[in-house]
């Protein structure tokens, strides 16, 4: 695959791309949250869903801990072109995502 190639090669280019990673999932998180709390979304996901339920602490942890999780693992191994692939296929599921959030916030704030 091209993307994989696009995907930078050295430990600084890893660093940055996974910080960018933690970003979205960190606005992911926020975004879900207030959406959450003002009964303006629901989780989608059963799993996530289920842990907000049970706290909401524990939400945010394991939001944030799966991209520090991934780049421990790109860290202890040399990452392969199948998980660079899959790097770029997450962020691009979370700039949908952020772009889903953004898109009802807009409407909510155009109708409040």
């Amino acid at each position: 695959m091209e993307t994989a190639k696009t995907l930078p090669q050295s430990k600084d280019r890893l660093l940055n791309t996974c910080f960018l990673l933690f970003c979205l999932c960190l606005m992911d998180a926020l975004f879900t949250d207030l959406g959450l709390r003002n009964g303006h979304i629901q989780e989608s996901n059963p799993f996530m869903r289920y842990i907000y339920d049970l706290s909401i602490a524990l939400f945010y942890f394991v939001k944030l801990s799966l991209p520090f999780f991934l780049f421990t693992l790109m860290r202890l191994v040399k990452p392969s072109t199948y998980l660079k692939n899959l790097i770029v296929i997450a962020i691009i599921v979370y700039v949908v995502v952020i772009s889903i959030h953004i898109s009802w916030i807009v409407i909510m704030t155009a109708f409040i």
